[in-house]
């Protein structure tokens, strides 16, 4: 019910002014303050990719302050993400709905958390009142129209000049981290069980170890689907320029019967398994040689494990600059017509030549950069 759509961002912008009416913050922070030994609680409450391009803080905010107690409020759709960081001490769960709405933020306020961090580039209803009504002795958050909520504002950069991952670490400035100080990337930590049970099949198939080229066609509908014959273009392209890398193809579980689809001409091509968990799928991910993807949370997981990638983009908002890989190879392929499908394969061909054009002057990760051979 795509028509829908604007009435749903037109009430929540009605509500985020509402709310200003309400609340107002601005509690002072002291100039001697030490932050060091404080309880720190980041919101995030979105989308997968969303969590993964907030990972640089808290590593920032752990190696500046390793005594600090860093906690993540999150939603059923994302929490997963962090469950295997070990920086991350309780990761509260939102469901969604007033009933956890209220037990979480009961639950939270006992927490008495010096600082609640709203990670939100964009004014968030949900964010609001989470921060509002958190407890926070002082909230944080990019100055942009709901940060009558914040005690402390700091800028928003540019939407369109600067990667979120940049936007987000203008956070850690309140706490005394200067962004010129760090280097920043993704982090995404695997369960050894994934990873040997992504290996086992590969092992299986005699691809383990081999300069892999992984194809997620996720998400398998609407406008981030590039298309079947796309796809099978892609793959027979690729097994002519590049024979010497096997193709995997990688899918969610609901997208298994288009799998299947694109797949079905090549029988040399691999199906990943149907992954169980984002963990295994993760797994997948790191062994690699490249990866082609549209728009999905595998952007991040292959910037994390440093995976060349070439991705496909809807950009309708060109005031929006794309969330590409962030300090890793890659290329992009971008449309401004809601529609990947409006991506012509010739494109996404020249993407891929660029790309591995990259890796071979590239001398970082080694192990698994070096053009594929015949």
């Amino acid at each position: 019910m795509e028509f829908l759509k604007p009435v749903e961002i037109g009430f929540r912008r009605f509500l985020v002014r509402l709310l200003g009416l309400l609340v107002r913050r601005s509690r002072p922070l002291p100039a001697s303050i030490d932050f060091s030994s404080r309880k720190y609680l980041f919101v995030r409450q979105d989308r997968i990719g969303d969590v993964l391009v907030s990972t640089p803080l808290i590593h920032a905010m752990k190696d500046r302050y390793p005594n600090s107690t860093v906690d993540f409020l999150l939603s059923s759709n994302n929490h997963f993400v962090l469950e295997n960081e070990p920086l991350v001490r309780k990761r509260w769960i939102y469901k969604k709905t007033a009933a956890s709405a209220v037990d979480i933020l009961r639950k939270v306020r006992r927490e008495q958390y010096d600082f609640v961090i709203d990670l939100m580039d964009n004014p968030s209803a949900t964010s609001t009142v989470l921060c509002a009504l958190a407890g926070g002795k002082w909230n944080v958050g990019l100055s942009k129209e709901n940060a009558y909520t914040y005690d402390i504002s700091v800028p928003l950069l540019s939407r369109k000049e600067t990667h979120i991952i940049d936007r987000l670490a203008m956070l850690l400035t309140v706490f005394g981290i200067s962004r010129e100080d760090l280097n920043l990337k993704v982090y995404y930590n695997i369960l050894s069980e994934s990873q040997e049970f992504a290996d086992r099949f590969l092992k299986e198939h005699n691809i383990l170890g081999r300069k892999l080229i992984g194809i997620n066609i996720s998400p398998g509908e609407g406008t981030r689907f590039w298309g079947v014959e796309n796809y099978q273009a892609l793959i027979s392209w690729l097994r002519k320029e590049y024979p010497g890398s096997p193709i995997l193809v990688l899918y969610q579980p609901s997208d298994k019967p288009v799998a299947q689809a694109i797949a079905k001409p090549f029988p040399e091509v691999v199906l990943s398994p149907e992954t169980k968990s984002f963990d295994q799928f993760a797994a997948f991910i790191q062994t690699l040689w490249m990866l082609m993807t549209p728009d999905t949370s595998a952007v991040h997981l292959a910037a994390a494990f440093s995976i060349p990638s070439v991705v496909m983009y809807v950009q309708s908002n060109k005031e929006l600059r794309i969330w590409e890989p962030y300090g890793s190879l890659s290329e992009t392929v971008v449309t401004d017509i809601d529609d990947l499908r409006r991506i012509s394969q010739a494109e996404v061909f020249h993407a891929i030549d660029k790309l591995v054009q990259q890796i071979g002057s590239s001398t970082v990760n080694t192990q698994h950069l070096a053009p594929p051979t015949a």
